[in-house]
């Protein structure tokens, strides 16, 4: 047996100290996330680098006799261009019922880009952008389609750049089932928000300069939440 060396030596503690540092409530996925913050720029390209070939098999499936129900396109280095391509092949697909995109690169651009396929598509009711870079002006464009079509069911966020405010449109999305916001910049919520009661989970922790504190408080059920977000006070904790 060989022993390790002394660099190896350092990465096992960074890493086991990462792990025993991780809060007991953190999933599997938020501290695989802390170790890669962890190891810093090393492991992040130096520039957006498209994956033509794998947007190109995308594109095959969607233009082929029998097109996917399912498509999940996460770490595929999706950029505005790629994802506005993306859109383009949607307006005329009558499959996709789930588009999984996260850990992309998709910005505000993209964003609308995919809010002009969902203003035809007719059956899509899955989306997930987590973990890319949509702002206020993407995030609106995507909220007011989806409220226009009135298909969509479940809309995955997470780990965006929206704020400090939530855009007026996401209180008109009434097929939303499932909104997922976390981790954004949002520093308030529309009371109208709290009038979406087809809202079976709505999870907005995470954002940390969000008000009232009484939005994040653990194991709040969603009729509380939303019954929070409807009443909330006029005294500057919350927006009415």
């Amino acid at each position: 047996a060989t022993n390790p060396s002394p660099a190896s030596g350092e990465e096992s503690a960074s890493t086991k100290q990462t792990l025993e540092s991780a809060s007991t409530q953190q999933t599997l996925e938020e501290i695989t996330l802390a170790m890669l913050e962890q190891l810093g720029a090393a492991v992040r390209p130096a520039r957006h680098v498209p994956n033509t070939g794998a947007l190109k098999w995308v594109l095959d499936m969607l233009a082929s006799a029998e097109p996917p129900e399912e498509l999940n396109m996460e770490w595929f280095s999706m950029g505005d261009a790629e994802t506005a391509e993306l859109a383009e092949a949607l307006k005329t697909n009558k499959s996709v019922k789930v588009l999984k995109l996260r850990y992309n690169e998709i910005r505000d651009q993209g964003a609308v880009a995919l809010a002009s396929a969902l203003e035809v598509h007719p059956c899509l009711e899955t989306l997930t952008l987590g973990n890319n870079l949509i702002g206020n002006l993407g995030a609106e464009k995507l909220a007011g389609a989806i409220a226009a079509r009135g298909v969509l069911t479940r809309l995955d966020l997470r780990y965006n750049q929206m704020g400090p405010e939530l855009a007026a449109p996401f209180c008109t999305m009434e097929s939303v089932t499932a909104l997922d916001i976390r981790a954004n910049r949002l520093t308030s919520l529309p009371s109208k928000l709290g009038e979406l009661t087809n809202l079976k989970e709505l999870i907005v922790e995470r954002n940390h300069d969000l008000a009232p504190k009484s939005f994040t408080a653990p194991n709040l059920a969603v009729t509380e939440l939303l019954e929070l977000i409807r009443t909330q006070p006029l005294d500057g904790s919350g927006v009415v």
